[in-house]
């Protein structure tokens, strides 16, 4: 097998990684990993192949980092389960009659921690999450 071959197996499987959400790491690393295998084809020298790889990864790895978090497409600002920050989402009335809270698109189900009547429309603080339901005041 050829070196180039090799290069280019690493590649595909760093960018096949890429799939399980690096944050772009493993993709600038499948990309350095084409630009080894391009010094490949030209006949370098296995040092300078590592050497292609490693000038690529470390220029590539902040680049598409800085892109990603620049032109993500998701802008989220929640938190977790068991965390606790205020943010405001805003009560929506299904069909159903059931209440959900709107949260960056995501419907989730919703308790007042203080008994308090539920108004669809309104803009709400949320304490914290119960599993998948929002506490709110």
């Amino acid at each position: 097998m050829l070196a180039w071959h090799l290069w280019l197996i690493a590649a595909l499987l760093l960018l096949l990684l890429e799939l399980l959400g690096t944050g772009f790491f493993a993709f600038a690393m499948g990309i350095a990993a084409l630009a080894a295998m391009v010094a490949a084809l030209f006949d370098a020298s296995t040092t300078s192949q590592w050497f292609t790889f490693a000038i690529a990864a470390a220029l590539l790895a902040p680049l598409l980092k800085r892109l990603f978090r620049r032109y993500a497409p998701s802008r989220r600002t929640s938190f977790l389960a068991g965390e606790s920050r205020r943010q405001q989402g805003e009560l929506v009335r299904l069909p159903s009659g059931e209440f959900r809270l709107k949260l960056e698109g995501d419907l989730f189900l919703v308790r007042s921690e203080s008994g308090a009547p539920l108004t669809a429309g309104a803009r709400v603080c949320i304490r914290r999450f119960d599993g998948i339901t929002a506490i709110i005041d």
